[in-house]
């Protein structure tokens, strides 16, 4: 038995904003911990962080329908 989807654009929820966000933050905060623990510090060493944690989160955010 199948079901019948009904045509139109499908919904993402609040969920997969948030989630994507989250993980974003996580990612993030990891980040920041390990590129203080390697001794880099400043703008320079967060900016890539920053970068992927958008990347994930824009990610998170698409692939979670």
């Amino acid at each position: 038995m199948s079901a019948e989807f009904p045509a139109g654009k499908l919904k993402r929820g609040r969920a997969s904003l948030l989630g994507g966000l989250a993980t974003g933050a996580c990612v993030l905060a990891l980040w920041v911990a390990g590129a203080r623990e390697l001794g880099a510090a400043g703008a320079v060493a967060v900016l890539p962080g920053v970068l992927l944690a958008a990347a994930v989160a824009a990610w998170v955010r698409l692939a979670d329908l």
